[in-house]
């Protein structure tokens, strides 16, 4: 069976704009597989190499290097590197399905554009496959597409081929593309996640970084939001059911015949279950300091209306950690000092916050840093997906700013401990580090610590005997 792609007309209106120019351009292939349909959402164009190492925000006002006029002049690297940039904007359930090539030779039969073609997918298959919390994971394993239009007789052609083979024998098969002349409807299913977590920090005698107590602090995160269970609406749904089964439900519930009334999107609840088995021995253990993360972490996903209930519950926990996952790496870049624990007693951070920016019928994401302005947003659409937006179609209100009153009135001599008992309440997730004296932490510990106390409270007021 020959495997179909479903894409938005207008994505090949963009093919035919830049194939009628007879210039070579690459791309990628945005896109979502479900055991229902694969559609495609967006092709974005990769920007042309400037000067540096990755395709950074300074690289965007870098000194441009001279226009790549074929696939061989390809840096893999740098079509990697914009993958990646590419995937945080992503909510979960999308990936990167493959690149896309207008250019006047074919790809498909001369060996050395072919196996520059197997090289780029390849070496863009390695580097995203190295990170899995936030760019794996993508449903059609092993294989991605290939999408060719000839400059020359403006003929479509696309096939799927498999990366990661060890062998040099790979699997090439025909794809048939079908433009949708009516835009594509989604099911958004919308999530707020809430941290309120803290964690040790300790540092060992070959010290640590902010990145390798965020990657723990990430797969920890990961653990808990795997084990979650998921409820649609208020109820737990049967994983087989497919979204718009659930809307039709919804509506001859209400006794309506249109949609009119109906949410434009679903509510999703995580609830985490609880471990109420303690282990037979209680370790004790001496930490440098802490870490505490509070806020709620805004998560939109789109599905298409006949994926299932089961799709989307993993569509929905992939797009929280991917978020958490580019915001930990976008705030390490930033960061001068990679020294976890700071000087002073007690230091507040901000990682950036999520906005949203319209492609076609739905919405991808960006991360605004404290104190960016919307028009920050502009810059990364139209770099990374090739966008032309306006500042008013960037959404900036699905999180706000972290509210820092309650921490800017504290005494920074306040020792973190006492600063941990006051969480602060922000719609934005923040972390607070904080320098500990002799604190000997572990939940097990301090749990039987308070359990104790009790005890020993209750039975002082019981009457003896």
């Amino acid at each position: 069976m020959v495997r179909t792609v479903y894409s938005p007309e207008y994505c090949l209106q963009y093919l035919e704009q830049y194939a009628s120019q007879e210039i070579f351009v690459m791309g990628l292939i945005l896109g979502q597989v479900t055991d229902a349909r694969e559609n495609v959402i967006h092709l974005a164009r990769t920007p042309e190499e400037k000067s540096g190492d990755t395709l950074t925000e300074s690289s965007y006002t870098s000194e441009k290097l001279d226009p790549v006029k074929n696939l061989l002049a390809v840096s893999e690297a740098w079509v990697a590197d914009h993958a990646k940039h590419v995937t945080r904007m992503l909510p979960g359930g999308m990936f990167v399905q493959g690149i896309f090539i207008t250019s006047d030779e074919d790809i498909f039969e001369d060996p050395n554009y072919f196996s520059k073609v197997k090289s780029i997918l390849n070496y863009t298959y390695k580097v995203l496959s190295s990170n899995q919390l936030m760019f794996a994971n993508c449903p059609d394993l092993n294989e991605r597409l290939v999408l060719h239009m000839s400059t020359n007789t403006k003929v479509l052609t696309c096939k799927s081929i498999e990366v990661g083979a060890l062998n040099k024998s790979v699997s090439i098969k025909p794809v048939e593309w079908k433009f949708l002349s009516k835009p594509q409807h989604w099911q958004r299913l919308d999530c707020y996640y809430e941290f309120d977590d803290v964690y040790p920090v300790i540092v060992k005698k070959s010290g640590i970084s902010v990145k390798q107590q965020f990657q723990q602090i990430l797969e920890s995160a990961h653990k808990t939001i795997e084990t979650s269970v998921m409820f649609i609406d208020g109820e737990l749904k049967d994983g087989s059911e497919q979204l718009e089964q659930l809307v039709k439900k919804k509506k001859s519930k209400m006794n309506t015949k249109t949609t009119q009334d109906l949410p434009k999107s679903m509510h999703v609840s995580l609830f985490v279950p609880f471990e109420n088995s303690l282990p037979e021995t209680v370790e004790y253990l001496e930490c440098d300091g802490s870490i505490h993360f509070s806020g709620v972490v805004s998560s939109s996903v789109f599905m298409y209306p006949k994926a299932t209930v089961s799709e989307a519950i993993t569509a929905v926990k992939q797009d929280i950690i991917r978020s958490l996952a580019s915001r930990f790496t976008m705030h390490c870049d930033a960061l001068i000092d990679d020294n976890l624990l700071p000087e002073e007693k007690v230091c507040f951070n901000e990682p950036p916050r999520r906005v949203l920016v319209p492609v076609g019928s739905m919405y991808l994401c960006d991360y605004l840093f404290p104190g960016e302005a919307p028009a920050e947003a502009l810059l990364s659409v139209r770099e990374l997906l090739d966008l032309q937006i306006t500042e008013a179609d960037v959404i900036c209100d699905i999180e706000t700013p972290a509210d820092t009153s309650e921490f800017d009135a504290l005494d920074r001599d306040t020792s973190s401990e006492e600063l941990l008992a006051t969480p602060q309440e922000a719609s934005q997730f923040m972390y607070i580090t904080g320098i500990s004296f002799a604190l000997l932490v572990l939940v097990v510990s301090i749990f039987i610590h308070y359990y104790n106390g009790i005890s020993e409270f209750i039975s002082k007021l019981l009457p003896k005997t």
